[in-house]
């Protein structure tokens, strides 16, 4: 494939540079989350006053988690069922 770049074309200098990216780039690499909707949430609640961004990330982080912990119980009962496709059902048969 001419054009394609592999990792292991990548130069190791050009691998770990991260000096030209700004903090909220870094970020974003992190978390796929969208950061500012999580904010506004966690400012929903009456006891939150001020949100830093770090724990706006740590709060996506551990969303994003959650959801692919719970994606991959459904998907457990899904090929149980011999099906291809995740149903709500398959949601609802999940335990705490």
């Amino acid at each position: 494939m001419a054009g394609v770049e592999t990792l292991a074309d990548v130069p190791e200098s050009r691998e770990n540079d991260d000096s030209d990216l700004t903090q909220s780039e870094k970020t974003e690499r992190v978390v796929k989350l969208p950061l500012t909707r999580i904010k506004h949430i966690m400012k929903m609640d009456p006891d939150v006053t001020l949100a830093s961004q770090d724990a706006v990330v740590m709060i996506a982080k551990a969303t994003e988690l959650f959801i692919q912990e719970i994606s991959k119980e459904a998907y457990i009962f899904t090929s149980q069922s011999k099906r291809k496709t995740v149903q709500r059902k398959d949601l609802g048969t999940l335990e705490s």
